[in-house]
């Protein structure tokens, strides 16, 4: 028996691709044509690459230029095969051009179904480059000569392709029968690679139509099909639009994880075209999540790439989301450059539902500017777009922010009916984000009105839905961004219990948002620790790191080395947070009991207080709790005179950045102007407390915003009197919740210490390092190159107090990667969350440790944070550079306290009143705070 063409088909791809010498002997040519057209066909939605191979061997087969009696047909089976090879790699124009040389050569060999046939595949490639009213007559035409051949596999296949086409000109329910008629006539043929894709576009044009749950019903009969027949993009295609779909409704973690998953897929299988579309609409979650510089990052690929592949459609819908991306991140005249090319783009391929999302998009800014009128205008234009194409989704997004805008301008009634009937859209279509806007739409409206208990209950319900769908998302750092743009309601409950003078309730509603991921957190244990997501970008951070800083300690720098750096830490956040996306959706934390004000009353002894600053309207107010009861003190100052005094405060604790030599002769007048404005801060900040405070010898401080970077510590009333950090103890913590945890979390005995002394950079840190352990009967000490990672995470958990005496460096620009840096590298904020510490004391002795990035919800997101997170109980850390000699004498004043069985915040106070007599200047006793509490 001879071999037949289909196994020289597979040996030829097998045994060289690309590369044959000579058309197989024992077969007709021709016949191994068509077998390799087979397997590229076979293989085109299953393993792209393989199908590119075919088309690969096929078109080098062709080029050998023998048997000239066949050349037109095998000429013309190349040019189809090499048309499928560029759909593959998003070259949709060249596409087109193969499709209609393969057309023209098999039509010359007398072979008009086939010639026909190839039409079909072109219909695709058109309409991905915008080109739908082309596409629309090229699938037309070919379905009626295909028809009129008795082909109903390819008439089918047109069916599939103007569905297609159809959804991509808004058409959903004439898109909807069409691949309806696709999926029947597949399933007849028993094709069903194009019956589940046929599937999937229908699923696609009801989720369109705002029947989610149908689509969703559709969506699951195509995985498991594909599932059962391998077919892996289409697998991945699912994925990707169930994804959308929860994405729709809110349900942030299923979308962020099948998003992860289908670009994963789509990069194994080698389908740019795919991929890009996959990336972009994982931009498109991350834009709903408020990571907003991540997303940004995204569309900037995504716009590249689209313009590349010659897809301007998707290049036109990455330019309008990348523009909301923009005006949310305050870039107000690139978000309209980019609206402005994305609506170019989609009135020149007339797509109705792109422009009016570009008109929602001006109106989200315009609200943003307080410009209701502009608002309401492009809102209204694009409402009449997406219901003129029935898009439910975009519709019920256009009419909340017809609402919000009505509500701007001063229509409360009017507004008020709106977000009524928005909000019924919304539980219909289980859009959860709209519920949210609506209900607090509806308080606003209420208490505008004087109806506070009405807007009471509408900004609950509006926090209840919002806190459901934050506590499910993946990770602190997507809960933290989420929380940090949907503080509206919470502000409102405040306002409302300020306005009632309620002190207990104003506590309540002002620590409820503080802080939450951290606490968040915390409540949900042990978090799932994944591996590294990429070591081999981890060797060459710290590589970029060591030889950046060797640079600048030569007084050089390089442009270059400083990007690759930059752009090696996204890349590497980028991979653990997909890493992260990719680990099996669980349940967030448990929905946590409101904060229980009694039991931090009970925490507290007499002559205890925690004070929590809170600032609304531009007023800084603060609430006292103590054993006895809470105390509300308002109208203490305004909050942008506190700002220009601490400014000016640090402006002159800054002046001593460098050191004291240089300014040695003018130190006393130096020492006076600091003191001075430190006096005019505790005349702002603490005095009107005072009576409240009364009796109190330890306070535990919560801070808000900038108020974060206040030396507490150094405040003091007068000339005579002490700084507030000898007259009390302090202690600092995120939030009243953090606090009581702290209260309820004492740190272990100090009997073991670890202390680490990285003296490359710092002189005094190896013998800083070695003193300290000296006063301990037990201790490990690692100076010098020992003192690296390895050491501390091997000995780290086991330690009582953790000291390490290096260089840090605050990131505000990224402050995940915020570091301590070690012998061997950095330890940044992620890598010290993975410690595992247990519940001991850290001291954090480097320069601005204590600093952090302050978000809206004052989560602050620093090095202190992460030592929180690893299980420290309490967390010694610096707000500014501190004197590496002076510093050695503070520490050994600290220990010396903490050694004899003083608390930590004890031992604070003890260390700052040794060295403030010495040096006198805040700068060099009042950098470090306690943060916990005492």
């Amino acid at each position: 028996m001879g071999v037949t063409a289909e196994a020289w088909a597979l040996r030829l791809l097998h045994e060289a691709p690309a590369r044959p010498t000579a058309w197989p002997p024992e077969v007709e040519p021709l016949a191994v044509a068509w077998a390799l057209k087979e397997l590229c066909y076979q293989s085109w939605n299953i393993d792209p690459q393989k199908a590119a191979r075919a088309a690969d061997t096929l078109g080098a087969l062709q080029r050998l230029g023998q048997h000239s009696d066949q050349s037109d047909a095998i000429a013309g089976l190349a040019a189809w095969t090499a048309g499928i090879a560029c759909l593959t790699r998003g070259q949709m124009l060249q596409a087109v051009q193969a499709f209609d040389t393969a057309a023209a050569a098999l039509r010359a060999a007398g072979q008009p179904d086939a010639a026909a046939q190839t039409q079909v595949p072109k219909i695709m490639a058109l309409s991905m480059l915008g080109r739908h009213d082309e596409a629309a007559a090229c699938g037309q035409a070919a379905q009626r000569e295909l028809l009129s051949l008795g082909n109903v596999r390819a008439a089918a296949r047109v069916s599939l392709n103007l569905g297609n086409l159809l959804g991509r000109r808004d058409a959903y329910a004439q898109a909807a029968q069409r691949y309806r008629e696709a999926t029947v006539l597949f399933a007849r043929l028993g094709d069903h690679e194009q019956s589940v894709l046929a599937d999937i576009g229908l699923a696609w044009a009801w989720a369109s139509l705002g029947d989610f749950d149908e689509a969703l019903r559709i969506y699951a009969r195509a995985r498991m099909r594909a599932g059962n027949q391998g077919l892996q993009l289409q697998q991945a295609l699912v994925s990707e639009c169930v994804a959308k779909v929860e994405l729709a409704r809110g349900r942030y973690p299923q979308a962020l994880a099948g998003l992860e998953s289908a670009c994963r897929s789509y990069h194994a299988l080698g389908v740019p075209q795919y991929l890009a579309i996959g990336e972009k609409q994982l931009a498109d979650a991350y834009l709903e999540v408020r990571l907003l510089p991540e997303a940004q990052a995204l569309f900037d690929t995504a716009v590249a790439q689209f313009q590349a592949l010659a897809m301007p459609d998707e290049q036109a819908w990455a330019l309008s989301q990348s523009g909301r991306a923009l005006a949310l991140l305050g870039r107000g005249l690139l978000a309209e450059a980019a609206f402005g090319q994305a609506a170019a783009l989609f009135d020149t391929h007339a797509n109705a539902v792109g422009a009016a999302s570009v008109a929602l998009a001006r109106a989200e800014l315009a609200l943003s500017v307080s410009d209701g009128a502009g608002a309401l205008r492009w809102a209204e234009a694009a409402g009449t777009g997406f219901r003129a194409a029935a898009q439910a989704d975009g519709q019920s997004r256009a009419e909340v922010l017809m609402a919000e805008a009505l509500l701007q301008a001063g229509q409360t009634d009017a507004a008020h009916g709106a977000f009524k009937a928005t909000l019924l859209t919304a539980q219909a279509l289980q859009q959860v984000q709209i519920q949210v806007r609506s209900l607090t739409g509806l308080g606003l409206c209420a208490r505008a009105q004087g109806r506070n208990a009405q807007a009471r209950q509408a900004f609950e319900s509006a926090i209840d839905l919002f806190e459901d769908q934050r506590r499910a998302l993946p990770g602190d750092e997507l809960r933290r961004a989420f929380l940090s743009d949907h503080l509206r309601p919470y502000q409102e409950m405040l306002r409302l219990a300020l306005q009632a003078g309620d002190a207990a309730q104003v506590l309540l509603e002002l620590d409820r948002c503080r802080a939450r991921a951290l606490s968040d957190r915390l409540d949900d244990g042990e978090p799932v620790q994944a591996q590294d997501a990429a070591p081999e970008l981890r060797v060459r951070l710290n590589w970029l790191i060591r030889r950046v800083r060797e640079l600048q300690d030569e007084g050089s720098d390089s442009a270059a080395l400083n990007a690759e750096l930059l752009q090696t830490e996204r890349d590497l956040l980028e991979r653990a947070r997909r890493q992260r996306l990719a680990m099996p959706v669980r349940p967030g934390p448990a929905a946590g009991a409101d904060f229980d004000l009694s039991s931090l009353q009970d925490a507290l002894c007499d002559g205890d207080a925690l004070v929590e600053y809170g600032v609304l309207d531009g007023e800084i107010f603060a609430c006292v709790v103590t054993r006895q009861g809470v105390h509300l003190q308002r109208a203490m100052a305004a909050w942008a005179t506190v700002i220009e005094a601490l400014d000016a405060a640090r402006f002159q604790i800054e002046a001593l950045r460098h050191g004291s030599a240089p300014v040695l002769r003018h130190m006393p007048v130096l020492t006076a102007r600091a003191q001075a404005r430190l006096r005019q801060l505790h005349a702002l900040v603490w005095a009107p407390l005072a009576e409240a405070l009364q009796g109190c010898g330890r306070v535990i401080v919560v801070p808000h915003a900038q108020l974060g970077v206040l030396p507490f510590a150094a405040l003091s009333g007068d000339d005579q009197a002490l700084p507030l950090g000898e007259a009390l103890q302090l202690a600092l913590a995120p939030s009243a919740r953090m606090a009581l945890r702290g209260l309820q979390r004492p740190p272990v005995p100090a009997r073991t210490v670890l202390a680490l002394g990285e003296s490359s950079r710092l002189p005094h840190a190896a013998q800083e390092a070695q003193d300290v352990v000296a006063l301990f009967e037990q201790g490990l000490v690692f100076v010098g190159a020992r003192a690296d990672l390895a050491a501390l995470r091997a000995h780290a958990p086991a330690a009582d107090v953790l000291h390490l005496a290096c260089h840090a460096q605050f990131r505000s620009d990224n402050p995940r990667f915020s570091a301590l840096h070690l012998a061997d590298g950095t330890l940044t904020v992620d890598e010290a969350e993975a410690l595992g510490l247990r519940a001991c004391t850290v001291v954090l002795s480097a320069c601005e440790t204590a600093l952090a990035d302050s978000g809206s919800g004052d989560e602050r997101v620093g090095l202190v944070r992460a030592f929180l997170v690893a299980g420290a109980s309490r967390v010694l850390a610096s707000l500014w550079p501190v004197d590496d000699a002076v510093t050695a004498g503070f520490m050994a004043a600290f220990y010396g306290s903490l050694r004899q069985g003083q608390p930590p915040a004890a031992a604070l106070a003890r260390a700052q009143s040794v060295t403030r007599l010495a040096h006198p200047h805040p700068c060099f006793w009042g950098a470090f705070s306690l943060y916990g509490a005492w």
